[in-house]
């Protein structure tokens, strides 16, 4: 039972962390938010940076753009997965190899 659960936060976990990695590699050079798959990206992406908004201002270096707020959300989202593995971890070790 805890190893389906520890699957399905990994899988879900990596999708986001997929998905704003790709946005802040847009972000960063600028890509055309007109394009398509850029405007779906950034509308799927959004509410899982909005929380991060306010926390630093995008820093604009020449024509690059470093967008902290999704660089913030990186690293929460990857930090809430591993609680969430350590918490099953903590309830079931023996699906972790402790036993």
């Amino acid at each position: 039972m805890f190893g389906i659960v520890r699957t399905i936060v990994n899988i879900v976990v990596g999708i986001i962390e997929f998905l704003l990695s790709l946005r802040f590699v847009f972000k960063f050079f600028v890509v055309n938010a007109g394009t398509p798959f850029v405007a779906w990206l950034y509308s799927v992406t959004a509410p899982l940076v909005s929380p991060f908004a306010g926390i630093a201002p995008s820093l604009k270096l020449g024509r690059f753009v470093v967008d902290f707020s999704t660089l913030v959300a990186l690293v929460v989202y990857v930090l809430v997965g591993y609680l969430i593995l350590q918490i099953f971890y903590q309830i079931e070790p023996r699906y972790y190899g402790a036993g």
